[in-house]
C-alpha cells in the first residue's frame, strides 16, 4: 500500500468548455471552480484513538469521546483521509423512541405522587392510597379471569377483557390514564454510493489505493499466539468540505474550506464505523480495461461503483446539531459549546467547548448556461 496520507477522486478538476464548444456562447463558457467532497478521516485504535463513547480506550486513547471532547484524537491517530465526490443522494435521517406507558388504576394519583420533590416514601404512600380505591377495577379483572378460564377448561370459543366486562355491564370503561413516554434515540445508518471512471492511469491507482484502504480499516487483524486475538478495526469521521482551485491544473487538496450553508444542513457528528462494503468492477455489465497503446499494460477497470455503509457509534442529541451544550456542573442553563467535526482533535459531541456553530451563509446567487453553472 502507498504511504500517501490522502487520497482524492477526482484529483483534478473538471474540464470546462473550451472555444471549440461552439453551441455554448463565449461570453456563457466558464470553468469549474469549486468541488465539494465527503472527506473521511480514518483512525486508527492501534495508534491511540479511542474508538468508544463513555469507556477509556483499550489501547492508551483516553477518555471516551463524549466525555472529554475527543482529545485524543491527535494527528498521530490519523491512519489516512479520504476525498470522494459528493455522492448521488444527500439526506439526513433523524428518528426517536416513543411508547405508550398506561398508569391504570394509579393515574388519578399520579399527579399528586410524582410532584417535583416528592420522596420515595412520598411516592409509595399516594401509590397505596390509589390502590385501595382501586377495587371495582380489581373486580372487574377478576369477572373476566374467571370467565376466560372457565371456556379455556371447556374448550369453548371466548376471551374478554375487564374492559370488555365494564363496557357490557355499566357501559363504560376505565380509563387506562395513557401517556406517551420518550424512551430514546435511534441510531443512524449511512450509505454512500460511488460511481467513478478514472480518466488517466494517476486516478486508476488513487481509485485502486482508495479501496483497498477501505477494506483493510474495517477489517480486524490478528495478533497473538495462534492468531488468539481479533485487533478492533479502524473507525471513520466524515465531513464534508470544499475545495478552491488556485489554478486550472492544479490538484484537489490546495484550498480546502467548509461549505458553510451545507455542511450546517448534513450532520455527521458522531464516529463511524465501516459495517458494509461493496465493489462492483462490471457496473455496466461489461468488463472493460484500461490500457495503454504502447506497453499493453494492464490498468484495471474502465469503471468502478463503490457502496459504504457507516453505522454510527453514539445517538444524536440537540446539542450535537445546535452547538450549544448545558453546563457540565451546574447542570442547569447552558454555555457556548463547540461543534466541530472531528477531524481536528477539537469540539466532539456532549462537551463544552470555546466556539459555536457559525450560521450558515445566504445562498450562493448562481448563474446557469446550458446546465453549467457559475458561482
Amino acid at each position: 500500500m502507498s504511504a500517501k496520507q490522502r487520497l482524492m477522486y477526482p484529483n483534478t478538476v473538471p474540464r470546462g468548455p473550451s472555444s471549440g464548444d461552439e453551441e455554448i456562447s463565449p461570453d456563457a463558457q466558464f470553468d469549474t471552480e469549486v468541488i465539494d467532497y465527503l472527506k473521511f478521516t480514518i483512525y486508527d485504535p492501534e495508534r491511540g484513538a479511542n474508538p468508544y463513547n463513555y469507556v477509556a480506550g483499550p489501547m492508551g486513547g483516553g477518555k471516551g469521546a463524549l466525555q472529554d471532547g475527543g482529545g485524543n484524537f491527535n494527528q498521530n491517530s490519523i491512519f489516512k483521509t479520504i476525498y470522494l465526490y459528493l455522492p448521488h443522494q444527500l439526506k439526513e435521517t433523524y428518528a426517536t423512541d416513543y411508547a405508550r406507558e398506561a398508569l391504570g388504576a394509579f393515574g388519578g394519583a399520579a399527579n399528586d405522587a410524582f410532584k417535583p420533590g416528592a420522596t420515595a416514601a412520598d411516592i409509595s404512600a399516594k401509590l397505596s392510597e390509589a390502590a385501595g380505591g382501586a377495587k371495582s377495577e380489581v373486580a372487574f379483572s377478576a369477572i373476566a379471569g374467571i370467565f376466560n378460564g372457565a371456556t379455556g377448561a371447556l374448550g369453548l370459543e371466548g376471551n374478554v377483557s375487564k374492559q370488555g366486562i365494564a363496557a357490557l355491564a355499566k357501559g363504560k370503561v376505565f380509563n387506562p390514564y395513557e401517556e406517551t413516554v420518550f424512551k430514546g434515540v435511534n441510531y443512524r445508518s449511512h450509505t454512500f454510493d460511488f460511481d467513478m471512471s478514472p480518466r488517466n492511469t494517476k486516478e486508476e491507482i488513487e481509485i485502486q489505493e482508495i479501496i483497498s484502504v477501505f477494506r483493510e480499516s474495517m477489517l480486524p487483524d490478528t495478533n497473538g499466539a495462534n492468531a488468539r486475538w481479533l485487533s478492533i478495526p479502524r473507525f471513520f469521521r466524515t465531513e464534508i468540505v470544499r475545495y478552491t482551485p488556485s489554478s486550472r491544473n492544479s490538484k484537489a487538496g490546495e484550498g480546502i474550506t467548509r461549505p458553510e450553508a451545507l455542511s450546517s444542513l448534513l450532520l455527521f457528528p458522531t464516529n463511524m464505523v465501516l459495517k458494509s462494503f461493496d465493489v462492483d468492477l462490471t457496473p455496466s455489465g461489461q468488463n472493460t480495461s484500461l490500457r495503454s497503446h504502447f506497453e499493453q499494460t494492464d490498468f484495471g477497470p474502465a469503471s468502478y461503483k463503490m457502496s459504504l455503509t457507516f453505522d454510527e457509534t453514539a445517538f444524536i442529541t440537540r446539542n450535537m446539531v445546535t452547538g450549544v451544550n448545558r453546563d457540565p456542573a451546574a447542570n442547569l442553563g447552558t454555555e457556548p459549546g463547540s461543534f466541530g467535526l472531528g477531524t481536528s482533535g477539537q469540539g466532539m459531541p456532549s462537551n463544552p467547548g470555546s466556539q459555536r456553530v457559525k450560521a450558515a451563509s445566504p445562498p450562493v446567487k448562481e448563474r446557469r448556461s446550458q446546465g453549467r453553472t457559475r458561482r
